[in-house]
């Protein structure tokens, strides 16, 4: 470790962070999740809180410094960076959990102006209901071997997002589905999650129009 403080960190463990790693000691070494996400946690954390603190995080995924956005590597590391970077950002946002959904925004953010973001931006432009119907396969393609995820539809504006055997934790999620959104055009996000599962889970999305 660099020795950056965490001593916002509580000694009992937040509910996000439990399932963080609980969601860590299910990963194997076939699952594996795209460069982009450990590239833009980079980013981040980099604008957020300097140069020492991306080594920090980075040492908690094996060290490597640089990643190919479309190349895959193993998510058991992703998820130990982004424990660290919720750890050395939460005394700033109010906690980890808070944490997670900062990241979860900021890194979509950036993946969203990134090289591989504008070669599917198709898929990520248009309006709230374009991208959300788009987000199966997008899913596909950032996440290599991930269960896979569906739509369904309870109005015109109201939508549940179901994953299954998915790896990130519910606020990276709601961070990550808030950036998509709004980018969109999405007013009055409202945006809840839940887990159904060891590794499956549901949000319940809505705006209006």
């Amino acid at each position: 470790m660099s020795g950056i403080s965490g001593e916002w960190h509580a000694v009992m463990a937040s509910e996000g962070e439990r399932e963080l790693e609980y969601r860590l000691s299910l990963a194997g070494p076939e699952d594996t999740m795209r460069g982009v996400f450990f590239r833009s946690t980079q980013e981040a954390v980099l604008a957020m809180k300097g140069p020492a603190a991306v080594t920090d995080i980075l040492e908690e995924g094996g060290g490597a410094r640089g990643f190919v956005d479309f190349f895959a590597y193993p998510t058991k590391d992703f998820l130990r960076v982004l424990k660290r970077a919720a750890w050395l950002l939460g005394g700033s946002v109010g906690g980890f959990d808070a944490a997670m959904r900062v990241l979860g925004n900021l890194v979509t953010s950036s993946f969203l102006g990134s090289l591989l973001g504008n070669t599917i931006h198709v898929l990520f432009t248009g309006t709230p209901r374009r991208v959300l119907e788009n987000l199966p396969m997008a899913y596909k393609l950032m996440m290599p071997t991930g269960g896979g995820l569906s739509v369904v539809w309870l109005g015109h504006t109201h939508c549940r997002i179901v994953f299954e055997r998915d790896f990130l934790p519910r606020s990276y999620v709601e961070g990550s589905l808030e950036a998509h959104l709004k980018k969109a055009g999405a007013r009055s996000l409202r945006i809840t999650g839940r887990l159904t599962g060891s590794l499956s889970s549901e949000y319940d999305v809505s705006w209006e129009p």
